[in-house]
């Protein structure tokens, strides 16, 4: 009987390449990545945006976070959820069992959901053991292999270990190996397109992360929205009248009409996953710094945190430590649709994110820009693609330097003898003005419609997109490998 079983291993894999070939759909994809469904949001946005032009798309994630509704709504896309891994084994048995287990889930899904999609795109990291599972599903069904390259998976394997350990070496060599037997590449920078071309290459196009939906609030929104908020963190309320909901710590109803309090704080907002990668003792230092250095010039600030994660408990405790008279620190948790509020209610948002690599880019600054708000962002190789100091938000390289920006962004604040928020802020809506479909149409639609020609629908909304809009981040489409948009070419 075991001597029966290669042969049988070759007419499953005969029979799954004949049906697929009979079976397979041009308009339909499977995308694929190996975390939470809902802390996947360029994965979520390539699902709508293949969707929207006619693909019917078989979507494979873990479970998680709860699902956006955009994606549980729309008839064109089949969700198929695994569970997480979650064995517990000594490390070192884990680095075997994992990515054996994973491999063997992986693959069954995959055969299961994938055997019509004529194209199969993957998010890049996590690498092992999705990439390899991939390819060989991809190869067996006849499809097209596309990876959508967010970072280098051997990269942030480096952050728990030395960057010359055998581990992140194999890694390494994995995500080269199968990442050039690819069929096509998206990733998120020029800087990484040309990294990919130099060091592997790898021609991938750059597909830069753009604004889907853009949030404002009115003022009774933002108003209601303060309400709602200092139920849970007191900080939004006013502390002499918590229980007047004509009132909050920012903002008042008054005849009807919302204005804002006299002497209002500023309101900042930082969102985190409370991991290694994201110092934010730095912002807590920015913190001080302006508390020690606040004059009449300057307002109040009020500092909301929100995420969670494994050091949070640390930073709270630090936070506790701190004794400031103009700063209040809010740690947050939020309900999925009042974070996109909170951002458009604040003032300017911190970004703390250090790329493992140095070349891709913080989503949570494209959240900010979608809601209308600056960011102050900490500088590393390529973050310029996306923040340009002085247009759209300031570069800062410690908390000093950061300290220093939050002290001139408000002097002066609520006066109209402060510019440099109106300057800045008027760089995000020339930023906002590129949606990420229309991005996306231009950049990743030919990959997966090989007859697909680029043409504006004339819509009302894409007419009032600019050109010249490279001054403020790349959108345009980059040339496999050149890292150039191709509408600077």
């Amino acid at each position: 009987m075991i001597e029966l079983l290669p042969a049988l291993a070759v007419l499953v894999a005969v029979f799954l390449i004949l049906h697929s070939r009979n079976s397979q759909s041009k308009t339909k994809v499977g995308v694929i990545v190996l975390g939470d469904i809902g802390r996947s949001p360029r994965m979520k946005e390539h699902c709508l945006s293949l969707a929207k032009e006619g693909f019917d798309v078989d979507y494979i994630a873990e479970k998680g976070s709860e699902i956006h509704p955009n994606l549980v709504t729309n008839k064109r896309i089949s969700i198929h959820l695994m569970n997480p891994y979650c064995i517990s084994l000594p490390r070192v048995l884990n680095l075997i069992v994992k990515p054996i287990f994973q491999s063997i889930v992986l693959f069954t899904m995959c055969c299961r959901h994938f055997w019509a999609c004529s194209t199969i795109l993957m998010q890049n990291p996590p690498t092992i053991p999705v990439m390899a599972v991939v390819w060989l599903v991809s190869r067996i069904y006849n499809a097209k292999m596309v990876i959508d390259w967010h970072n280098y998976g051997y990269t942030i394997l480096q952050l728990g270990l030395s960057s010359d350990s055998t581990l992140v070496n194999i890694a390494k060599k994995i995500e080269r190996i199968f990442g050039r037997l690819a069929d096509d590449n998206f990733c998120v920078t020029n800087a990484m397109s040309l990294d990919l071309n130099d060091s592997w290459h790898i021609k991938a196009y750059s597909l830069h992360d753009r604004p889907s939906v853009l949030t404002s609030l009115t003022p009774r929104q933002r108003h209601n929205l303060f309400n709602t908020l200092k139920l849970k963190y007191p900080v939004f309320g006013c502390s002499s009248r918590a229980d007047d909901d004509s009132i909050t710590a920012l903002s008042r109803d008054e005849d009807g009409k919302i204005r804002r309090v006299d002497g209002r704080p500023a309101l900042i907002i930082s969102s985190t996953s409370w991991t290694p990668d994201e110092d934010f003792s730095v912002l807590l230092a920015a913190l001080v710094k302006y508390d020690q250095e606040w004059t009449a010039d300057h307002p109040d600030m009020i500092c909301a945190i929100t995420g969670n994660g494994p050091q949070k408990s640390y930073y709270q405790s630090k936070i506790a430590e701190l004794n400031m008279s103009h700063v209040k620190i809010v740690t947050c948790w939020l309900e999925p649709e009042d974070y996109p509020k909170l951002l458009a209610a604040s003032d300017l948002g911190v970004s703390l994110h250090f790329s493992s690599s140095g070349l891709d880019l913080p989503m949570k600054v494209v959240d900010m820009f979608a809601a209308g708000i600056p960011v102050c962002a900490r500088n590393f190789k390529c973050l310029k693609e996306l923040v340009i100091h002085g247009k759209n938000g300031c570069v800062f390289e410690d908390s000093d330097h950061l300290g220093r920006q939050l002290l001139q962004i408000f002097k002066k604040f609520g006066s109209k003898e402060n510019r440099h928020l109106s300057i800045l802020k008027s760089g995000v809506e020339h930023f906002r003005k590129l949606p990420w479909h229309y991005h996306w149409r231009h950049v990743a639609l030919p990959v997966f419609d090989d007859e697909y020609v680029f043409q504006d629908y004339g819509s009302e909304e894409e007419d009032k997109i600019p050109h010249g809009l490279s001054d403020f981040g790349i959108p345009g489409s980059g040339l496999p490998g050149s890292g150039i948009p191709r509408n600077m070419i």
